[in-house]
C-alpha cells in the first residue's frame, strides 16, 4: 500500500511488501514472502540507556493460504511480548472480507 492508503499493483508472487523510511539515514522498499520487523527505542533501565525492541511485526503465510500480520508490543517489565493486533487476508479465495482485523487481542504470545 502506498502512503496515501491506495493499493499497489502486484506484478510478481510476493506475499508482503515493506516500505521503511528512516529519515536522513535512508529508506528502502522490498517485496517478500514473509517478514519480521522490529522497532527499537532508547530506554533507561538500571541507570543506563539501552535500545529496547518495543514493537515487532511478523508476516507469514498460514497452511490454508491466509496471510497474517501480527503486531506485538514488548516491554522490559513484561515476561513476554503481547499481541495487540492480527490482520488476515485470504488472497487465494473469493468472497468474505478483503481484510480481517482483530484489534482486541492484548494477550501474551
Amino acid at each position: 500500500m502506498s502512503k496515501s492508503g491506495r493499493p499497489l499493483a502486484v506484478s510478481d508472487d510476493r506475499k508482503f511488501e515493506v516500505h521503511c523510511d528512516a529519515g536522513a539515514f535512508g529508506s528502502f522498499s522490498v517485496g517478500a514472502n514473509g517478514l519480521a520487523l522490529r522497532a527499537a527505542q532508547r530506554v533507561r533501565r538500571d541507570g543506563t540507556q539501552e535500545m529496547w525492541e518495543s514493537v515487532v511485526i511478523i508476516g507469514k503465510e498460514e497452511e490454508n493460504g491466509s496471510l497474517v500480520v501480527q503486531v506485538l508490543i514488548c516491554n522490559p517489565e513484561w515476561d513476554e511480548p503481547v499481541e495487540v493486533a492480527r490482520i488476515r487476508s485470504q488472497p487465494k479465495t473469493s468472497g468474505g472480507p478483503t481484510i480481517e482485523c482483530d484489534l482486541g487481542l492484548a494477550r501474551p504470545c
